[in-house]
């Protein structure tokens, strides 16, 4: 295991860094003010901001704003990430072909750049988590809805993987999301985001809400965007404070 830091780099020690990590194989991450546009099924522009950029030797790249878990752009692993100098500035281009994306960053002021060898043969196991909700419903679709048909689990999309997309008895499409614990607002507008996705192409579509609970609340706003919850309590969770939902989701 090796890290090594550059402080401040100028556009041309900031890709000569980064050609090195790469060839390399090494996780590369990077604090920086930076523009970003994305072309593939869509297209998108994220004016200037300072951001935290993960690059790993896999192809996958990550775009994350100072809050939030989740990325505001990212390309999966499978593709190609490499800088380049453009215009004076330094550049990182994540892309892969199928299907045909690209994520182009552009470093308008480099902070810090981070090589980090890392080493990390382990596998993650999980027990009694979401990945046994998804096992049972893979097998049993019809516990959530009668002639309820899987089409395909965890389908990417451009706001990250729909844990299900199946189809009901009458053809339509059905947009699942799953959940370990107590459903809370944030998950109802995760669904939401999926479901308005695929009405883009004018696809009749409906969105279902899986988890073991769910307060009032959620229930009340799930009615109001026509989407839907299925209650599977078995898979409620025993440890205190797991299906504890925010103040805000009552």
């Amino acid at each position: 295991m090796d890290v090594q830091r550059l402080d401040a780099p100028d556009p041309g020690e900031f890709v000569a860094a980064a050609k090195r990590a790469f060839r390399d194989g090494a996780v590369l991450t990077v604090e920086a003010r930076c523009e970003v546009e994305y072309e593939g099924r869509t297209s998108g522009y994220l004016d200037a901001g300072d951001r935290l950029l993960v690059a790993k030797p896999d192809g996958t790249f990550l775009v994350h704003q100072p809050t939030g878990h989740k990325p505001v752009n990212w390309m999966p692993g499978g593709g190609t990430v490499e800088a380049r100098e453009s215009e004076g500035d330094a550049v990182l281009l994540a892309r892969r072909t199928n299907p045909s994306e690209r994520v182009e960053t552009r470093l308008l002021d480099v902070y810090g750049v981070t090589r980090f060898d890392a080493e990390d043969g382990a596998t993650y196991e999980e027990s009694g988590t979401e990945a046994e909700m998804h096992e049972y419903i893979e097998a049993n679709p019809g516990e959530l809805e009668a002639g309820l048909r899987i089409v395909e689990h965890e389908r990417e999309t451009k706001y990250g993987f729909v844990d299900f997309y199946a189809v009901d008895s009458d053809g339509t499409p059905v947009v699942v999301e799953v959940k370990r614990i107590q459903a809370t607002l944030n998950h109802v507008d995760q669904l939401r985001r999926y479901v308005e996705l695929y009405e883009e192409t004018n696809e009749d579509v409906r969105g279902m809400l899986v988890a073991p609970s769910a307060s009032e609340r959620v229930h009340r706003t799930l009615r109001d965007n026509d989407l839907e919850f299925v209650e599977l309590a078995e898979f409620g969770l025993d440890a205190k404070g797991a299906t504890e939902a925010k103040l805000t989701d009552f």
